[in-house]
């Protein structure tokens, strides 16, 4: 079965979904292509949104993932970093999380319940937009 990434953006963050199994072979070539995809659209994310890339991983739809399927999530995470942008992970099955406890990738990805709070985690510290800082 092919896996499908769907991408959306929510307030300027990508979100890319994949939906299907991500494992060794053409899977994970097509889940590289399409971060790489994103990530080449750098320089217009920057130039719209005033940041570098911020991509979220909504995991929520894979129903299977074999250890080249997590190979190809850590290379986009590396390919993102080489290119100043940042990933984080969200929507993880129990299993999901279970493989990256096991294999130690928890403490390398920022993990999050939610692509909601993924998005959010990317707006910390950060003024909203349209409120000055001169109020008292």
């Amino acid at each position: 079965m092919a896996i499908v990434v769907h991408e959306k953006e929510l307030r300027g963050i990508i979100i890319l979904e994949p939906a299907g199994r991500l494992v060794l072979g053409q899977e994970s070539m097509d889940f590289r292509g399409k971060v790489y995809e994103v990530l080449e659209k750098s320089d217009w994310i920057k130039q719209k949104w005033g940041w570098n890339t911020r991509i979220v991983l909504d995991l929520g739809s894979l129903s299977f993932i074999d250890s080249g399927g997590l190979g190809a999530i850590i290379a986009a995470r590396t390919s993102a970093l080489t290119r100043g942008c940042e990933m984080k992970l969200a929507n993880l099955t129990k299993k999901m999380r279970d493989v990256l406890a096991i294999t130690k990738l928890a403490t390398v990805f920022d993990l999050y319940e939610s692509v909601e709070a993924a998005v959010d985690s990317y707006f910390k510290g950060e003024e909203p937009a349209g409120e000055s800082s001169a109020q008292s």
